[in-house]
């Protein structure tokens, strides 16, 4: 894992070259947050290159996500929270079928949209994912990753988890962003990777990986990334 993320440092030109345009863009946007709200912002009227810069993950993350969701069978895969859509741009270019990516914010979907225009295998999904997740996974058999990085509080999360849970098999592998960002989210990671049905999960700070193969003892690593 390390080699395969130091080899792709630099990320991929095009998504990259998207970055940089949002984070040197004088735009601003009305934004509609259904979630816990940002610690780098405040008020509805936020910067385009502030939220690139502060709500977006680095390269590395997003190498992270493109190299676990190839570890799977990568034919339905759910990136929920797109914000810019640098992440969804990543895991599209590995992802064999339909990739369903969710934002409820409006204005940051269309800025998103300009990012995923090259990638005919994404499904943006507007409004509250609330609403929206049970409805699409009504029409999937089964779900091989899942980003979850949208709603930061302690109940979103155990229900999107829970709503995805009956998707899961065990070549499935789920990330869950930020969870240590407070302590609902530490709380929601506590519970999620102590459930039953998780075989082994990896803590890399910035975010939690999920594994359900069941191929032995559950194991608990925390590695820095």
């Amino acid at each position: 894992m390390k080699a395969f993320l130091t080899n792709n440092k630099k990320g991929k030109k095009e998504i990259e070259l998207q970055r940089k345009k949002f984070l040197s863009s004088k735009e601003q946007i009305l934004r509609k947050d259904y979630g816990a709200g940002s610690r780098w912002s405040k008020g509805e009227k936020q910067k385009v290159a502030t939220i690139a810069k502060s709500a977006t993950s680095p390269i590395k993350s997003s190498l992270l996500f493109q190299f676990l969701c190839k570890l799977t069978p990568a034919n339905t895969v759910l990136d929920l929270g797109t914000s810019l859509g640098i992440n969804t741009a990543y895991l599209s270019s590995v992802t064999k079928g339909d990739l369903y990516t969710f934002e409820g914010d409006p204005a940051l979907a269309h800025l998103a949209g300009a990012n995923l225009n090259f990638c005919p295998n994404v499904n943006k999904v507007v409004g509250n994912i609330d609403n929206t997740l049970g409805k699409v996974l009504e029409g999937i058999e089964w779900v091989d990753f899942v980003l979850i990085d949208a709603n930061h509080r302690y109940q979103p999360t155990l229900d999107y988890f829970n709503a995805i849970a009956p998707k899961i098999h065990k070549e499935s592998i789920v990330v869950i962003g930020d969870i240590h960002w407070s302590k609902e989210m530490k709380q929601a990671w506590e519970e999620i990777k102590d459930m039953p049905s998780v075989s082994s999960t990896i803590d890399f700070f910035d975010c939690g990986v999920l594994f359900f193969n069941n191929y032995g003892n559950k194991e608990n690593y925390i590695l820095a990334l």
